[in-house]
């Protein structure tokens, strides 16, 4: 994969960045690159992973732990 992005793709690896586009899509933008290649161009770029979504996540959290550790569920 070559380093130089065009401004399009630089546009979506911010908008991944930022949660806005899907690993997917970028991957797709960005003619097929690994995800090897993305965590360097974020790297490259100084721009941070995507957070995971909060809607939800306490209560994927809280099933987890009820999984994970029956012993301790509420």
């Amino acid at each position: 994969m070559s380093l130089a992005l065009n401004p399009p793709q630089l546009a979506a690896l911010r908008a991944y960045s930022q949660g806005e586009l899907t690993a997917i899509d970028l991957r797709r933008r960005l003619d097929g690159a690994t995800y090897g290649d993305v965590l360097r161009l974020l790297g490259e770029h100084d721009l941070p992973l995507p957070r995971a979504p909060q809607h939800g996540r306490e209560e994927q959290l809280a099933r987890a732990r009820a999984w994970l550790f029956p012993a301790h569920a509420a």
